[in-house]
């Protein structure tokens, strides 16, 4: 069960690679985290002008 929402804020800091964030990776590995359209719609646009494409459909998986 997907349980734990992740904001954007939060993402961000996880993907500059700030420690106080590495929880995120354990909550990936258990597929617990989710998403919603609002977060995606902050974090996308940066990371498809990065073409990160595979991230891009990452995170898309996990929207609720």
């Amino acid at each position: 069960m997907k349980d734990t929402i992740i904001d954007s804020s939060a993402w961000i800091e996880y993907f500059k690679g700030n420690q106080l964030y590495s929880f995120i990776t354990d909550l990936i590995y258990t597929n617990t985290i989710c998403t919603n359209d609002i977060i995606l719609t902050e974090l996308l646009p940066f990371i498809i002008h990065k073409r990160e494409n595979e991230l891009a459909d990452l995170l898309n998986s996990v929207c609720l």
